[in-house]
């Protein structure tokens, strides 16, 4: 390869263009943007303004094309807005008069842009057309889809019929003929793609099959603990962690229930955070605003549910929390390929170090039990778990361990209320009446008639339950390999 910067002369509406790639970006001018621009009748810009120069990020350029052997086509996922705006597709073309010359830079580009990433990739795609309110089919038509196409990736697309349809599809999938799947929809499609991989007879590679999540539902988790608060709901943004991304470890929780067992990648909840997820079904028209209503109103009625709580704790002071997870950021990342899980050649089976919910406890296992009622219970492997709801601000992707949320009962409506505007950033936490702590696994046991009990957003019986992490069990794609920033320094 060449030495930067790479630079090709091309031509745009009969004007001289530089193309010139210096390995973090490429910058051209716009012929014309100045003259557009003063033609609106506004006051004159900075110059800086209008150059109509672009700047296009390393990771924002999906594919260079040549057509018809005159056409020099870019395409990019970026935001003209700024940086806190959702990014989309945008297509240059400029003439070229030299086609060795411009396809030599083409490579060139290309192999830098995407240097140990595959391109091209394939991916088997599900929509789920009747999740949230319903505006995932035309997230897919109208946003993701055409910057798949943009960057050269090919899919096939399924749209989701009934429950569990996505689970029998990743049950019965060829994963041998994909790069990964991708689900546009909310966590639910997820949660059913991952506990069919897991119930595969070759569960041992499919669980290797890296993930991706394109927003379409109404909480999103995922998506937003990827991106965070700014972009956890913008599609663009999501489209380019898959196309551009690497697979990174990301733990899952096993859960049993009586005789039965399935696994959990984003929240445990009993009490109040449940009721507000399944109890509010009938204002899903609401969109994400519908769990802030439903939550209000638990709050003020001072709901507590009883229950038994037990768990191992690995660190319950929350300072020592946030200074381990603060450590943790500053570590280099670790992706997929670089790690080991408990899933191999010679354990071909998930084994719960600390047994099921059915097992009595072992107390040289470090058990420490409470009996008590609670406005609720919450175990996460996820930070976000919805727009606004930085439930569990510690959360790692694989550090093994369960994020364990407790509000005690009585906590009074004014602190309620408080806790409740802390969730939008996380500092909830560091409420003295709330408890987060680590743990390696946790147990609820129900002691009301009925109630409510959610995993990953979706109804599960009333009836006890034991959650406990396993690490990095699957791979989701991810450019920064990590979670986006959600606990203060």
């Amino acid at each position: 390869m060449s030495s930067f910067p790479f630079i090709l002369h091309v031509h745009k509406d009969h004007h001289q263009v530089e193309l010139n790639y210096n390995g973090q970006q490429l910058e051209f001018e716009i012929p014309g943007a100045e003259e557009s621009k003063q033609s609106t009748g506004c006051l004159p810009c900075s110059p800086a303004a209008s150059t109509g120069i672009r700047s296009l990020k390393t990771i924002e350029i999906l594919n260079i094309t040549i057509e018809q052997e005159h056409t020099l086509v870019i395409s990019a996922c970026t935001s003209e807005k700024g940086p806190k705006h959702e990014a989309g597709l945008q297509v240059f073309d400029f003439q070229i008069k030299d086609q060795a010359l411009a396809t030599q830079w083409q490579s060139n580009v290309l192999d830098h842009v995407y240097n140990d990433l595959k391109r091209s990739r394939h991916f088997k795609v599900l929509v789920n057309p009747f999740g949230g309110q319903g505006h995932a089919k035309r997230i897919w038509e109208h946003t993701a889809e055409p910057l798949f196409k943009a960057a050269g990736c090919t899919y096939d697309l399924i749209y989701t019929t009934h429950r569990f349809h996505a689970k029998e599809i990743a049950r019965d999938l060829d994963i041998r003929a994909y790069d990964a799947i991708v689900a546009v929809s909310g966590d639910g499609v997820l949660h059913e793609v991952i506990n069919g991989l897991m119930e595969r007879a070759d569960a041992v590679v499919a669980h290797k099959l890296a993930l991706g999540a394109i927003p379409g539902g109404s909480g999103n988790a995922l998506s937003f603990s990827l991106l965070g608060e700014d972009h956890g709901s913008h599609v663009g943004n999501a489209v380019l962690g898959i196309i551009k991304g690497k697979a990174m470890p990301v733990d899952l929780c096993s859960v049993t229930q009586g005789d039965n067992r399935f696994f959990s990648f984003v929240l445990q909840s009993f009490g109040l955070i449940a009721d507000v997820d399944l109890g509010s079904e009938h204002l899903r028209w609401m969109g994400e605003a519908r769990f802030t209503v439903s939550a209000v109103g638990k709050v003020l009625s001072q709901t507590s549910y009883p229950c038994e709580l037990a768990y191992i704790p690995e660190e319950t002071d929350i300072e020592k929390i946030r200074k381990d997870y603060n450590e943790h950021r500053r570590e280099p990342v670790v992706w997929a390929d670089q790690t080991h899980d408990e899933l191999d050649a010679t354990h071909a089976t998930i084994v719960d170090r600390f047994g099921r919910v059915t097992d009595p406890i072992k107390e040289s296992d470090g058990w420490i039990v409470e009996n008590d009622r609670y406005a609720t219970v919450v175990g996460a492997k996820l930070p976000w778990i919805s727009k606004g709801s930085v439930s569990h601000p510690a959360a790692q992707p694989n550090d093994g361990l369960v994020d364990l949320l407790v509000f005690p009962k009585d906590i009074g409506r004014v602190a309620g209320l408080q806790i409740m505007v802390g969730v939008e950033t996380g500092e909830h936490v560091f409420n003295e009446k709330v408890r987060y702590m680590k743990v390696k696994a946790f147990r609820v046991i129900p002691q009301a008639q009925t109630g409510y009990v959610s995993m990953d957003g979706e109804h599960t019986p009333y009836a006890p339950y034991q959650v406990e992490a396993h690490r990095g069990l699957i791979s989701v794609l991810s450019i920064e390999g990590r979670y986006a920033r959600s606990m203060k320094e």
